[in-house]
């Protein structure tokens, strides 16, 4: 008897260990698109990745387009920031924002 107590036990505590994931509210992404503004990482790109970014603690190497330059040439930028948007980590990013890196983006990372 305490056996099987102790598997319904476990049981239960294994399907709602499964079952609460299932009820957090899906994060809706935004869907980043050019609107044909020319960005640039001196021109609107820096203000937003020193404000979202560096200044949060998170990457102080962005704070210059060579601190960052790296993780655009890996995808990893991309992947993290438009695709994911798992970054920032302390917030999101407007959709104005996210549609200036996508033009970024598109125009391949030019600094000026």
């Amino acid at each position: 008897m305490k056996f099987l107590l102790k598997n319904n036990v476990s049981l239960f505590v294994l399907v709602l260990f499964f079952m609460l994931p299932s009820c957090s509210k899906p994060v809706s992404k935004t869907t980043p698109t050019c609107d044909g503004t020319a960005s640039t990482y001196n021109s609107n790109i820096k203000s937003i990745i020193d404000n979202n970014c560096t200044n949060a603690g998170c990457h102080p190497n962005f704070s210059s387009y060579a601190g960052i330059k790296y993780v655009l040439g890996d995808g990893q930028f991309n992947s993290h920031v438009l695709m994911n948007q798992d970054m920032p980590r302390n917030g999101k990013l407007s959709t104005d924002e996210l549609n200036k890196i996508q033009c970024w983006a598109d125009a391949g990372y030019p600094e000026k």
